[in-house]
């Protein structure tokens, strides 16, 4: 009897924990995920916040601000205000690449934190005060690009300095003596995407909302995390300078310069290796007996003297200290930087188009019919790229050799590039229509007046911006992750920016080469003229960067 009681008991319990099992794994994943994603060390709160605030000023305030100008300037001119958002947005990108130098060779990441965020405060409130009249008046053009640089100033200290600084205090966090470096990355990931998604949805509840108030809430709620940033000081971990890896760029350059006389040795004991292993992939030999140091680069050949060691009365170390010798691992680390040249040519004209987008689009919109805000459009932009971005890397998450990365990343950016010109082709079908209606409607000398056409027209364009984004500047992230040394991996962002800005500055030129197509307002102007000379230059690029693509980089292992 009691056999069978307890036999009884034993089916009852196995079939309890056949019943519980699904839970009891769902919950142990679950309590897995929380502890590699999520990271509660007192500092990443903190540091969320003044990005959550960055973020938050961008979305409302940044990204729409060609339409401040035209909507508060007494006389429209377009031109001026397409001047002033593209020198905003040309400097915040160029700038980022001199913020991080500065944050790693003079003072600390912290103190650029601080101050790019206070010029940011202080160019909102100068937009607050203009927009109250009590500063500037409409007719002073030259006020407001004081403004726009410091804004340029605080974005610039922004997103890539911070990426590094919350990294800095989620590393310090982890278990000693290993650091798991892609825990790392996933956690910011986490903490930065709860910052972000924060900031898009937040604004919502000042749809409508007057200039002036976008302006001051923007400026006290950066303030506001501004100050509990500073309080959290204590709780940071302030890592050592140990100096900028792109002060070699600037370095190997000029003892290459400094020895330009110098021929190409044959063996290899004319180059300095300090200590490193022989390897025979580390050189070339060309010319039946010159050697020269792998990887090849057009036109820059001529680093390698600054490897070659000089026989002088200087000793190696003396060599070395005076800025006259690298290693040969110093002088790869730099061609290998260069290598990404060609890939950067493609990405000029990418960003002719990216900025063209960030000027006009929210443009377009400002008269037509308010079915859905602006700021809904934006939100399309972003979550489709973050979206687009994630399902990606997702598709291809497992391990591949770098040769298939390669191609990989390759046809990513590819995608992007062709998604640039249905998206300047879609914007200039959708400005046609506009201009239509303008016409019919007998609109073009009442810049006020609401164009009876849904702003919902814009949102494919907008669509497919957040998807070119999306493909093609993530895309050339992980080829620049792929392709450069160790060591300056973590310059990608930086340096990334800096070459899509120069498109804005780009985007200014043409607009006053172009400038016959341009009047005082959109609805004067032939901006589908612009749109269709876009969809053809866009086109251009695509073309070549297809040719820079299997002519340079389809070989590359």
């Amino acid at each position: 009897m009691e056999g069978s009681f307890l036999n009884l008991r034993h089916r009852v319990d196995s079939g309890f924990y056949l019943f519980c099992f699904p839970f009891l794994e769902t919950t142990r994943m679950t309590r897995a995920w929380i502890g590699y994603y999520i990271c509660f060390c007192k500092a990443a709160p903190f540091v969320s916040g003044l990005v959550y605030s960055h973020k938050f000023a961008e979305y409302v305030v940044v990204s729409v601000l060609i339409t401040y100008f035209t909507d508060t300037w007494k006389e429209d001119n377009l031109l001026k205000a397409v001047a002033i958002v593209n020198v905003q947005e040309g400097l915040s990108t160029t700038m980022v690449i001199v913020m991080t130098y500065i944050s790693e060779a003079h003072i600390s990441r912290l103190k650029v934190i601080i101050c790019s965020t206070a010029a940011y405060i202080t160019g909102l409130v100068l937009l607050y005060l203009s927009a109250l009249k009590l500063i500037i008046q409409s007719t002073e053009v030259g006020l407001f690009y004081m403004i726009i640089v410091l804004i340029a100033v605080g974005k610039a200290g922004g997103q890539p300095i911070l990426e590094g600084y919350l990294v800095d205090q989620l590393r310090n966090h982890e278990p000693n003596p290993e650091i798991n470096e892609d825990r790392v990355e996933a956690r910011r990931k986490f903490w930065w995407s709860i910052a972000c998604l924060s900031a898009y949805v937040s604004p919502w509840i000042f749809f409508g909302a007057s200039w002036p108030r976008k302006f001051i809430y923007s400026a006290s709620l950066m303030g506001a995390a501004g100050l509990l940033f500073l309080c959290a000081i204590p709780f940071y971990h302030h890592s050592e300078r140990t100096g900028s890896n792109l002060t070699n760029v600037f370095l190997v350059f000029k003892a290459a310069l400094l020895k330009r006389h110098l021929d190409y040795p044959s063996t290899h004991d004319k180059f300095h290796m300090n200590d490193e292993v022989l390897s025979p992939h580390r050189f070339i030999k060309q010319n039946g007996h010159q050697l020269y140091l792998a990887p090849q680069v057009k036109f820059f050949r001529w680093l390698d003297k600054a490897a070659i060691k000089e026989s002088s009365s200087l000793s190696v170390k003396e060599q070395e200290s005076e800025g006259r010798l690298f290693t040969v691992t110093q002088v790869k680390e730099i061609k290998l930087l260069l290598t990404m040249v060609p890939m950067w040519s493609t990405f000029i004209g990418f960003g002719l188009v990216l900025s063209t987008a960030n000027t006009f689009f929210t443009e377009q919109g400002n008269d037509m019919e308010e079915t859905v805000s602006i700021y809904i459009l934006l939100l399309v932009r972003y979550i489709f790229r973050g979206t687009m971005s994630y399902l990606y890397n997702l598709s291809f998450s497992r391990k591949i050799p770098k040769a298939q990365q390669n191609l990989r990343q390759i046809f990513r950016i590819w995608i992007g590039m062709v998604l640039s010109v249905f998206c300047c082709s879609v914007a200039w079908r959708v400005e046609v229509r506009r201009l239509k209606i303008v016409y019919k409607s007998d609109l073009v000398d009442k810049p006020k007046d609401t164009i009876p056409m849904s702003n919902l027209w814009l949102a494919p364009q907008f669509f497919l911006l957040g998807l070119m984004e999306g493909f093609a500047i993530d895309g050339l992230v992980e080829f620049f992750s792929n392709h450069v040394s160790e060591s300056m991996v973590g310059y990608g962002s930086a340096i990334n920016d800096c070459v899509i800005g120069i498109g804005s500055f780009l985007n200014g030129l043409c607009v006053y080469t172009f400038r016959g197509w341009f009047a005082d307002t959109i609805n004067h102007s032939r901006l589908d003229q612009y749109y269709r000379m876009l969809v053809v230059v866009a086109f251009i690029n695509l073309c070549y960067y297809w040719w820079i693509s299997i002519t340079i980089y389809s070989k590359a292992q």
